[in-house]
């Protein structure tokens, strides 16, 4: 009986050696040849891929939406344009890389007829005029942004960016009316396009800051009252100007 236990176990060690082989080649065959993942994060539809090739931008990323604050400057290198710019631009995610925006924009200064790039100020029989006063009026644009990916650093994210944009100021005034002006210039309008880009860094998935600037390119059409006139003459300008944003925060949603 004792004989017939070791012949049994004897004929048990190979058994088992190849039951654990067989088990080791059918776990390598269901294995994947190469490494790549998938998924899909959310209900908003966000979904990204990624392989041992590189990365490729979700098809949203986290709800394809952005709010944008930007500040505070901008100047005009030829004709004028109030310093004070303080913007807010909503972003829309079209697929991966590709963003349209819009944007409304309050611009300010304080000024007179020098800063203005005007000849004179227009009005020598007026003892309160020229001199200088507050400037105000509104920005608004809307374009297309190209935003790119850096392998090694996801959370800073530059672009580059394209606007055509509207821009409406009044110049100062000594009272209510035309009529009362501290220059013979009594407002300004214009359209540009506006190259640009910039940066942001990510402090949190949703958070952002960074900075951005802008070259409008464009023409302003003054509105003119000359001294004792009854009526206005308008004098179009070149304008190129630098919109100077360093301080941006960028909220995505």
């Amino acid at each position: 009986m004792a004989h017939g236990w070791r012949s049994a176990q004897r004929a048990a060690v190979p058994a088992f050696a190849l039951a654990v082989a067989m088990t080791a080649s059918t776990a390598a065959a269901a294995a994947p040849a190469g490494g790549s993942a998938s998924g899909q994060v959310g209900t908003s539809g966000a979904s990204g891929s990624s392989s041992g090739s590189g990365y490729d931008w979700p098809e949203l990323v986290v709800g394809g939406n952005a709010i944008q604050f930007l500040a505070p400057l901008q100047f005009g290198i030829v004709s004028y344009l109030p310093k004070a710019r303080f913007a807010f631009q909503y972003d829309r995610q079209l697929l991966k890389a590709h963003w349209i925006h819009i944007g409304a924009a309050l611009i300010a200064d304080r000024g007179g007829w020098e800063n203005f790039r005007m000849d004179t100020c227009g009005l020598p029989g007026q003892s309160e005029a020229c001199d200088k006063g507050g400037v105000v009026g509104f920005d608004i644009y809307a374009g297309y942004t190209h935003k790119f990916f850096i392998r090694k650093k996801p959370f800073v994210v530059p672009y580059v960016r394209g606007s055509i944009g509207y821009t409406f100021f009044a110049l100062p005034k000594i009272g209510g009316g035309d009529g009362n002006r501290e220059q013979t210039r009594v407002r300004s309008q214009g359209l540009s396009v506006r190259p640009g880009g910039g940066f942001r860094i990510f402090l949190l998935d949703v958070l952002g800051i960074g900075m951005d600037v802008s070259l409008p390119i464009g023409f302003l059409v003054h509105r003119n009252r000359e001294e004792g006139a009854a009526d206005y003459n308008r004098e179009t300008t070149f304008l190129l100007g630098i919109e100077v944003h360093p301080l941006v925060v960028e909220y995505r949603f």
